[in-house]
């Protein structure tokens, strides 16, 4: 059995899908112009966009607050791991380490990644799925910049990514 090729990539923004009007994480890898579009709820949106504009809140928000736990308790994030997609839905998990203990958490992306810009741990992802599903997009200063890699992408072009 072969072993699964991780690409580390970056949160290269938040985008606005105006078609749909839903919030889309854009993830790129160094080597690659490309990004993965992710798209994501609302409120997880605000919760990745608060740490990528240097932004906090007087108290802590949902993902902070599992940061602090997670402190607490003594572990740190180790990687985020992007591993598949199902029904047009990508899986992710969290890899938690705490001394020589290692914990593998099924999470949703969106999530991860908020959590992941909190405790500044790396983002991965199989490099398979990258590879089929990344899109060339505008990343241009234009608010409908980002519409020209979207456009032609169809939630419906998901085939089930074995993971």
């Amino acid at each position: 059995m072969s072993e699964t090729k991780l690409l580390e990539v970056s949160v290269q923004g938040i985008a606005l899908d105006h078609d749909r009007s839903h919030p889309v994480v854009l993830l790129k890898t160094l080597e690659d112009e490309e990004v993965l579009p992710i798209w994501i709820g609302t409120a997880e949106a605000t919760a990745i966009f608060t740490v990528l504009a240097g932004r906090s809140f007087e108290r802590p928000m949902t993902h902070d607050l599992l940061k602090i736990i997670i402190d607490v308790l003594g572990a740190r994030v180790g990687r985020i791991e992007i591993t598949g997609i199902q029904n047009d839905t990508y899986f992710a998990r969290i890899i938690l380490n705490r001394g020589e203990d290692v914990f593998y958490i099924d999470a949703r992306p969106s999530d991860s990644i908020a959590l992941a810009l909190r405790a500044e741990a790396p983002l991965f992802i199989d490099k398979e799925l990258f590879d089929k599903y990344k899109r060339r997009v505008n990343l241009g200063e234009g608010e409908d910049d980002i519409d020209d890699g979207l456009d032609d992408f169809e939630s419906n072009d998901f085939d089930e990514f074995e993971f």
